[in-house]
Protein backbone atom coordinates (compact mmCIF):
# COMPACT_ATOMS: atom_id res chain seq x y z
CA UNK A 1 0.00 0.00 0.00
CA UNK A 2 1.44 3.15 -1.01
CA UNK A 3 2.32 5.84 1.93
CA UNK A 4 0.04 9.01 1.96
CA UNK A 5 2.33 11.92 2.59
CA UNK A 6 1.11 14.20 5.33
CA UNK A 7 -1.35 17.07 3.79
CA UNK A 8 -1.43 20.26 6.38
CA UNK A 9 -5.05 21.52 5.82
CA UNK A 10 -4.99 24.96 4.66
CA UNK A 11 -8.15 27.40 3.95
CA UNK A 12 -8.91 31.13 3.19
CA UNK A 13 -6.99 33.14 1.03
CA UNK A 14 -4.06 30.34 0.90
CA UNK A 15 -6.51 28.24 -1.31
CA UNK A 16 -7.23 31.32 -2.91
CA UNK A 17 -4.47 31.97 -4.31
CA UNK A 18 -3.22 28.22 -4.54
CA UNK A 19 -0.38 28.64 -2.16
CA UNK A 20 1.07 31.74 -3.89
CA UNK A 21 2.73 33.62 -1.75
CA UNK A 22 1.80 37.24 -1.61
CA UNK A 23 4.75 40.41 -0.91
CA UNK A 24 2.23 43.23 -0.78
CA UNK A 25 -1.20 43.80 -0.81
CA UNK A 26 -3.20 46.61 -1.50
CA UNK A 27 -7.30 47.45 -0.75
CA UNK A 28 -8.31 50.04 -2.34
CA UNK A 29 -5.89 52.15 -3.32
CA UNK A 30 -2.82 52.66 -4.89
CA UNK A 31 0.84 51.83 -3.92
CA UNK A 32 3.59 53.94 -5.44
CA UNK A 33 7.64 52.63 -4.65
CA UNK A 34 9.71 55.11 -3.05
CA UNK A 35 12.64 54.91 -1.22
CA UNK A 36 15.84 56.28 -3.11
CA UNK A 37 14.09 57.21 -6.33
CA UNK A 38 14.64 61.05 -7.38
CA UNK A 39 11.20 61.44 -9.68
CA UNK A 40 7.81 60.34 -9.15
CA UNK A 41 6.02 60.24 -12.22
CA UNK A 42 2.05 60.76 -13.07
CA UNK A 43 -0.12 59.45 -15.40
CA UNK A 44 0.62 62.50 -17.71
CA UNK A 45 4.26 62.95 -17.92
CA UNK A 46 4.63 65.18 -14.69
CA UNK A 47 7.32 64.75 -12.77
CA UNK A 48 8.43 66.56 -9.56
CA UNK A 49 11.54 66.23 -6.74
CA UNK A 50 11.79 67.21 -3.34
CA UNK A 51 13.76 70.22 -3.98
CA UNK A 52 10.79 71.20 -6.45
CA UNK A 53 7.71 70.86 -4.28
CA UNK A 54 9.79 72.68 -1.60
CA UNK A 55 10.77 75.77 -3.96
CA UNK A 56 6.74 75.88 -4.58
CA UNK A 57 5.60 75.59 -0.96
CA UNK A 58 8.12 78.59 0.10
CA UNK A 59 7.18 80.43 -3.05
CA UNK A 60 3.63 80.02 -1.80
CA UNK A 61 4.47 81.25 1.63
CA UNK A 62 6.14 84.26 0.87
CA UNK A 63 3.09 85.21 -1.32
CA UNK A 64 1.19 85.34 2.20
CA UNK A 65 -1.03 82.09 0.49
CA UNK A 66 0.38 79.86 3.78
CA UNK A 67 -2.23 81.10 6.64
CA UNK A 68 -1.23 78.43 8.73
CA UNK A 69 0.60 74.61 9.37
CA UNK A 70 -3.20 72.94 8.16
CA UNK A 71 -2.32 75.18 4.78
CA UNK A 72 0.60 72.75 3.95
CA UNK A 73 -2.25 69.56 3.50
CA UNK A 74 -3.52 71.40 0.11
CA UNK A 75 0.28 71.45 -1.14
CA UNK A 76 0.29 67.70 0.17
CA UNK A 77 -2.95 67.30 -2.09
CA UNK A 78 -1.76 68.55 -5.09
CA UNK A 79 1.55 66.46 -5.01
CA UNK A 80 -0.66 63.60 -4.19
CA UNK A 81 -3.31 64.31 -7.36
CA UNK A 82 -1.03 66.15 -9.91
CA UNK A 83 2.57 64.52 -9.41
CA UNK A 84 2.08 61.11 -8.12
CA UNK A 85 2.99 61.17 -4.77
CA UNK A 86 3.00 59.20 -2.16
CA UNK A 87 -0.55 59.39 -0.16
CA UNK A 88 1.36 59.64 3.30
CA UNK A 89 1.12 62.87 5.00
CA UNK A 90 3.63 61.38 7.65
CA UNK A 91 6.38 61.55 4.57
CA UNK A 92 5.28 64.84 3.41
CA UNK A 93 5.64 66.32 6.72
CA UNK A 94 8.85 65.11 6.98
CA UNK A 95 10.03 66.23 3.41
CA UNK A 96 8.89 69.79 4.64
CA UNK A 97 10.73 69.84 7.85
CA UNK A 98 13.90 68.38 6.02
CA UNK A 99 13.62 71.54 3.67
CA UNK A 100 13.35 73.92 7.02
CA UNK A 101 9.84 74.19 7.52
CA UNK A 102 8.73 73.58 10.73
CA UNK A 103 5.17 71.70 10.92
CA UNK A 104 3.91 69.35 13.86
CA UNK A 105 3.91 66.11 13.03
CA UNK A 106 0.51 64.77 12.34
CA UNK A 107 -1.11 68.23 11.43
CA UNK A 108 -1.90 67.11 7.59
CA UNK A 109 -3.74 64.38 8.91
CA UNK A 110 -5.57 66.40 11.70
CA UNK A 111 -6.52 69.30 8.44
CA UNK A 112 -8.10 65.93 6.59
CA UNK A 113 -9.85 64.71 9.28
CA UNK A 114 -11.49 68.09 10.37
CA UNK A 115 -11.71 68.73 6.37
CA UNK A 116 -13.54 66.19 4.64
CA UNK A 117 -12.91 67.64 1.40
CA UNK A 118 -8.96 67.42 1.22
CA UNK A 119 -9.76 63.53 0.50
CA UNK A 120 -11.22 63.85 -2.49
CA UNK A 121 -9.29 65.19 -6.18
CA UNK A 122 -8.15 68.84 -6.19
CA UNK A 123 -10.68 69.15 -9.50
CA UNK A 124 -13.38 68.51 -6.99
CA UNK A 125 -13.09 71.27 -4.14
CA UNK A 126 -14.84 73.98 -6.61
CA UNK A 127 -18.16 71.87 -6.72
CA UNK A 128 -17.49 70.67 -2.66
CA UNK A 129 -17.75 74.92 -1.76
CA UNK A 130 -14.18 75.03 -0.48
CA UNK A 131 -12.79 78.23 0.84
CA UNK A 132 -11.70 80.43 -1.66
CA UNK A 133 -7.91 81.00 0.34
CA UNK A 134 -7.95 76.93 -0.40
CA UNK A 135 -8.81 77.20 -4.12
CA UNK A 136 -6.17 80.09 -4.43
CA UNK A 137 -3.29 78.31 -2.74
CA UNK A 138 -4.08 75.17 -4.98
CA UNK A 139 -3.87 76.83 -8.30
CA UNK A 140 -1.12 78.95 -6.89
CA UNK A 141 1.07 75.62 -5.91
CA UNK A 142 0.29 74.11 -8.94
CA UNK A 143 1.43 77.18 -11.30
CA UNK A 144 4.90 77.34 -9.42
CA UNK A 145 4.96 73.89 -9.33
CA UNK A 146 4.67 74.30 -13.27
CA UNK A 147 7.00 76.54 -13.59
CA UNK A 148 9.73 75.04 -12.07
CA UNK A 149 8.89 72.19 -14.33
CA UNK A 150 9.29 74.12 -17.27
CA UNK A 151 12.28 75.23 -15.89
CA UNK A 152 13.74 71.51 -15.21
CA UNK A 153 13.38 71.09 -18.72
CA UNK A 154 15.03 74.47 -20.60
CA UNK A 155 18.09 73.05 -18.15
CA UNK A 156 17.63 69.68 -19.00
Amino acid sequence: MEQEKPHHQRGGIYNYFEGATIHNIVINGNMNKYGNEQYNMSSDGKQATSEQILRAVQQCKAKGLIWGNAAYSVAFCVCRDEYSQEDNAANFERLLTNGGIAITPGTINTAMNRNPWLKYHIDKWEEMGVADRALNLRDEFKEQMENLLIQQKKTA
